[in-house]
């Protein structure tokens, strides 16, 4: 009954066991029940914002803005307009309008004149959000790198992990140093409300820089941190990392997992690309295919998920016979990523990629161009994992003595390596059994063929499974078992 002192109570109890059982359209109903009752404003202002969250979590996504846009019209105190204006700014970049975004975002920033942190705090939020559209985040990311450099006191801890990860994408930066700067961020006092937007930006870069068990601790405790009924750019991010770990690590099977959690607006996501991906290294190219089939590119924002998903399409487009098709979308992704400034090879390798693809039509100059300017890139960031790949291509490119050299030390650098590299080391070895083969190295060839063959079987790539009996045949040898029993490509 409306205007029962109880009521308000069990409604908001209501929802927030539903939200606990991941049941939003339920909490949604609660919630709309709830805004019936005699709130005061600020009370209304943050059932507002919560039910625009989760009306956006329904896939409700214009009721959701509405409500959102509802509630920063309404008195509240400075941390809940915060919490609003990142949810709206969340809600209408996640429908492509980032113009629309950053613009509620400056208004709050110029309404917190009196509170510099929480203004900090929507400059992150304006930072993460501007990656949906390349020319935002050249404008927003030339600000903070200017204020960085002169005043890092004015953009926070958060502002300056973001620049940190900037850095790490345009290949300013080594991962030893990007890691240094992050954990003297981590140890730094940071506002609650700022605290999500640093620890997803350090579980990025610490990704990257393989320091996965790290990165790891910092997504689960970003997760943890996270208020399940609000709406967040840095949920999205978070569970992103996340998948970006389960990859470094060839976790096919919890790549396919997380791929089965949505995520918003229409996709592709990277977690559908890491799907992608997962599916054609155990084999399943079939179903890699449809999968590829539900997405319209030409539907879809061009952002940065975009340019992930053209990259693993080329890896599928590769693995099922259509090259042109692969080396089509290997350059588009660097050429989109081009324009944003990501020219590191850590996010996306599409300069080896296209590489491959070239020089198995004969294209040895461009692949040869393409394969050295990786390596140098990769030689900044100076992971095994970046570096190792990049000698791999190179080596195959350049062929020869010198090839076989830069193929060794491919293999060196990523078995050496302090953590899990299989998912480069078995290519790696594969490339270099082929350049044996041709050398006429049979016995060494062999050895290395064999040990791809073993750690492909381990880690349930039956792709490279596959190419690497392939290759024994080849070179006179019996297969692996499992590709003598039928495993398929």
């Amino acid at each position: 009954a409306v205007g029962r002192s109880w009521a308000l109570r069990v409604l908001r109890d209501a929802v927030t066991v539903a939200v606990h059982d991941a049941r939003p359209a339920d909490a949604v109903g609660y919630l709309r029940r709830a805004l019936d009752e005699p709130l005061s404003d600020d009370l209304r202002q943050r059932l507002l914002t919560e039910l625009g969250s989760l009306e956006y979590a329904s896939a409700d996504t214009p009721a959701a803005i509405a409500r959102l846009a509802e509630a920063q019209n309404l008195p509240a105190e400075p941390r809940n307009q915060v919490r609003t204006a990142v949810a709206l700014g969340t809600a209408l970049a996640g429908r492509g309008e980032i113009s629309t975004a950053m613009e509620v975002l400056r208004r709050t920033e110029g309404r917190l004149a009196a509170h510099p942190g929480l203004a900090r705090t929507v400059q992150a939020a304006g930072a993460l959000l501007s990656d949906e559209d390349p020319a935002t985040r050249q404008e927003v990311y030339r600000w903070l790198s200017d204020t960085g450099r002169h005043s890092p006191e004015l953009i926070g801890t958060a502002g300056q992990a973001l620049l940190v990860r900037y850095a790490a994408t345009a290949a300013l930066i080594s991962a030893d140093e990007a890691m240094t700067r992050v954990r003297d961020l981590l140890a730094q006092p940071t506002d609650p409300l700022a605290e999500p937007f640093l620890l997803g930006t350090a579980a990025a870069v610490a990704q990257w820089a393989d320091e996965l068990d790290e990165a790891e601790r910092l997504v689960e405790r970003g997760l943890a941190g996270q208020h399940p009924a609000l709406l967040h750019p840095m949920r999205h991010a978070l569970l992103n990392t996340r998948a970006d770990i389960a990859a470094s690590r060839g976790d096919h099977t919890r790549l396919l997992t997380l791929a089965a959690d949505p995520g918003p607006g229409p996709g592709p996501t990277n977690r559908d690309a890491h799907a992608l991906m997962a599916l054609v290294h155990t084999g399943r190219s079939d179903e890699a295919l449809r999968l590829a089939d539900r997405f319209d590119l030409r539907e879809v924002p061009e952002n940065w998920e975009l340019n992930r998903y053209l990259y693993a399409r080329g890896v599928l487009r590769a693995a099922t016979g259509d090259p042109m098709g692969a080396l089509h979308d290997f350059l588009e992704c660097g050429r989109r990523q081009s324009a944003r400034e990501v020219v590191s090879p850590v996010v996306t390798p599409w300069r080896t990629a296209a590489a491959e693809i070239r020089l198995a039509f004969g294209g040895g100059p461009e692949a040869l161009a393409l394969a050295t300017e990786e390596l140098r890139l990769a030689r900044v960031w100076n992971t095994p994992r970046t570096v190792g790949r990049a000698l791999r291509v190179l080596g195959t490119a350049t062929g020869g003595r010198r090839g076989l050299e830069l193929a060794e030390e491919a293999v060196r650098t990523l078995r050496d390596a302090a953590v899990d590299t299989d998912m480069e080391l078995i290519p790696a070895l594969l490339a270099q059994g082929r350049q044996l083969l041709d050398a006429g190295e049979r016995g060494r060839a062999r050895s290395r063929l064999r040990e791809a063959a073993d750690l492909a079987e381990r880690r349930g790539a039956r792709r490279w499974l596959h190419l690497a009996g392939q290759a024994l045949r080849e070179g006179g040898a019996r297969g692996p078992a499992a590709t003598r029993t039928g495993a398929g490509a």
